[in-house]
This record gives C-alpha cells, sequence and structure tokens, in this order.
C-alpha cells in the first residue's frame, strides 16, 4: 500500500515537472517565433523605405565609401615630419561621422560648424599652451582655469538666440579645447596635437564634400522645391473632396448620444491638409540646409531666393485652414438637408473646381519655373 502511494506520488511529481517544462519550452517557442516575426516585419520595412526612397540607400553607399577612404589612414606606415599620422587618423574618421549629411547644405552646416569650432579652438589651445608652459609649477593650474573659462563662455553663448544655428559648432570647440589641452599636456608637444588634429580635420571634411558632392548629391533646395508644389497639389485635392462630399451627402455613423464617431485621420482630405499645415518646421529645416548649397541645376544664381518659397507656403496655409474649416462643418452634426444643398450644386461645383485649378496651376508653374515669386502667388491664393 505505502509503495503504490509512494510509486503514484512520484509519477505525479514527474508528470508536473513535464508540463512545467512543456510550459517553459512553449513561452520561449513563442518569444522566438514573435522574435523572427518582428525581424521579419523590420526588415520588410527597411526594404519598403529603400525602395520607396532610393536616395536612402545611396547615402548610406556614399557614408560608407567616406568612411573606407578616410579609414585607409590607419594603414599609412611612414611618418610625417615625425608625425605618426595613422595614430591620428580617428580625428578624420570622427569628422566623417559627425558631418556627413543626407543633403549637401547639412554637411556644409556641418562642415563649416566643425572647421570653425576645431580652428578657434585650436588658436586658443596654442595660446594657453604658452601660457601654462611658462607657469612652470602651475602649469596644471592655468589648464584647469583656462578649460573652465572656455567652457563657461561658450556654454553661455551658444544660449544667445542668434547662435541656436551654431550650437554644434559650440560643442565641438569645448570637445576639441579640452582633447588638445589634455593630449598636449602628456605627450609636451602642444604645437604637434593642434597641428595634425587640424590637418586630418581638413582632410576628413574634403572627403565629405567631394563623396556627398561629385556622387550622386542630394540637394535640400530641390527637397524644398518639391515640397511646396506637393503642398498645392494637397490643398486643391482636399478642396476638391470637401465640395463633393457636401454635394453627395456625405453622413457618418453617430452613436445613441448624437457625438459623431467618425475619425478625421481615417480622411484622404483630412491627410491632404493636415500635412500642408505640418510641414512648417520641414519647410523651415529644408530652407537652412538650401541657403548653404551653391548654385546647381536650375539654381544657378547666387543668393537664391529660397526664403520665398517658405513664404508662399505660409500663405497657402492659410488657403489649408479654409479648407479645413469646410472639412469641419462636413463632420458638424447639424447639417443641411440634401434638397437644399442641391439649389447651388453648379455653382459650389463650378467654385470648387476653379479653386483647385488656380491652386494646381500655381504649383505647376512652381515646379517648370524654378522661381517662386510670393506677391504674385498670394494675390492668386487670395
Amino acid at each position: 500500500m505505502e509503495k503504490s502511494l509512494l510509486v503514484s506520488f512520484k509519477e505525479d511529481e514527474y508528470e508536473r515537472e513535464g508540463s512545467t517544462y512543456v510550459c517553459c519550452f512553449s513561452f520561449l517557442g513563442q518569444k522566438v517565433m514573435k522574435f523572427g516575426e518582428d525581424v521579419l516585419d523590420f526588415a520588410l520595412k527597411a526594404w519598403e523605405m529603400g525602395r520607396s526612397d532610393p536616395r536612402k540607400v545611396i547615402f548610406a553607399i556614399k557614408m560608407g565609401l567616406a568612411l573606407s577612404i578616410v579609414s585607409s589612414l590607419i594603414f599609412w606606415k611612414e611618418s610625417f615630419h615625425h608625425i605618426d599620422i595613422g595614430q591620428y587618423s580617428i580625428w578624420a574618421i570622427l569628422t566623417v561621422i559627425v558631418m556627413f549629411e543626407f543633403s549637401i547644405g547639412g554637411t556644409f552646416i556641418k562642415g563649416f560648424n566643425r572647421g570653425l569650432g576645431t580652428l578657434v579652438a585650436g588658436i586658443l589651445a596654442f595660446c594657453f599652451a604658452e601660457v601654462s608652459l611658462l607657469a612652470g609649477n602651475l602649469e596644471e593650474v592655468v589648464i584647469v582655469i583656462s578649460v573652465f573659462i572656455v567652457g563657461f563662455f561658450a556654454s553661455y553663448l551658444k544660449l544667445y538666440p542668434t547662435m541656436k544655428p551654431y550650437e554644434y559648432g559650440f560643442r565641438v570647440f569645448i570637445l576639441t579645447y579640452c582633447i588638445l589641452m589634455v593630449a598636449g599636456n602628456r605627450t609636451r608637444e602642444y604645437n604637434e596635437a593642434v597641428t595634425t588634429r587640424l590637418v586630418l580635420i581638413v582632410v576628413g571634411a574634403a572627403v565629405c564634400l567631394f563623396v556627398n558632392i561629385c556622387i550622386c548629391p542630394i540637394w535640400s533646395g530641390e527637397d524644398l522645391h518639391n515640397l511646396v508644389v506637393k503642398n498645392f497639389k494637397e490643398v486643391a485635392t482636399s478642396l476638391e473632396g470637401c465640395v463633393d462630399g457636401y454635394l453627395k451627402f456625405v453622413e457618418y455613423e453617430r452613436t445613441p448620444s448624437k457625438i459623431l464617431t467618425y475619425r478625421a485621420s481615417d480622411d484622404s482630405m483630412y491627410k491632404g491638409y493636415k500635412s500642408v499645415m505640418e510641414s512648417k518646421s520641414q519647410e523651415e529645416t529644408l530652407l537652412r540646409f538650401a541657403i548653404w548649397e551653391p548654385p546647381h541645376g536650375r539654381y544657378r544664381m547666387l543668393n537664391y531666393p529660397w526664403k520665398n518659397y517658405v513664404k508662399v507656403s505660409s500663405a497657402l496655409r492659410h488657403c489649408a485652414f479654409m479648407v479645413m474649416a469646410l472639412h469641419g462643418c462636413l463632420l458638424s452634426e447639424i447639417q443641411a438637408p440634401a434638397e437644399k444643398r442641391l439649389v447651388f450644386c453648379t455653382e459650389l461645383r463650378r467654385v470648387g473646381a476653379e479653386g483647385a485649378k488656380v491652386l494646381r496651376e500655381l504649383g505647376k508653374k512652381d515646379r517648370e519655373d524654378g522661381k517662386v515669386r510670393p506677391r504674385r502667388h498670394t494675390e492668386r491664393c487670395s
């Protein structure tokens, strides 16, 4: 009797352990399958991103090419004026990493900030290095005080509103100054540290500009131009959609409490004018990059009026707000009966069609000419 109870107890224990193992393996199997599905989904989205915009693939290839070129400095065996180039090649590599941007304008801005910050930091490092050497036993004290002074003034000045575009330059300035002072203090060769780093940063910047400009260049000015043209088309499409929806007496599902359950984000009309209203920050970013770009393509004049694109787009946003108000009328709870809407059906269709036609013609004119005249566009939009 006791043996049979003992055997049954052990069998129950084995069954519980077996079920625990099965649950663990099942849980791990589900996690592995979910991880595999997430990886596959990520790969598909990455493939779709490259297929929809091949410029992103080109940018990645150019980045890899620039890094490969400057990384070859590591294998430089010969010394130049008793300076080991391979030892300091990391400065050229870092320059490519932080300076290489998607567009030409972005690369120029980063290059200017890095070049100016490095140059000023090098000059100050050279001056304070000479002072620290003259200080004798107080050399470390002079270095620490100089780092505090540089860090204080650079951190304070970058908070000034007009200095916001140069914030990256201030960061490079502080970083470069601190590294140059520390490296010079250890090697006792301040001049070598400053000169070598400046030269290698120039080499990295030159590689960035050469690769980014000469191989499938990506221009922010062209992107800004295409964005403004696209915004004209989006507003025109949304305007036509609002007029058609009003005349077709589009109804939306309502709950018993008379609250709309319709979600505007599901409507193509909403997505059209919403993208126009939310494009301001993108336009300002593209404008900041486009101003730095050299003459190219059909934009071959110096000081090209890129700011006019932003002015025209600002006027277009007023039209988008009006379209949004029309769309809000379609979503309101109180609606006019269908028979009253049809009284002015012909007139409403003609006005909507003419308004959309004007917007499309303005977008077409901008696409063909490549020159934007804000006063003319504002008058026609109004």
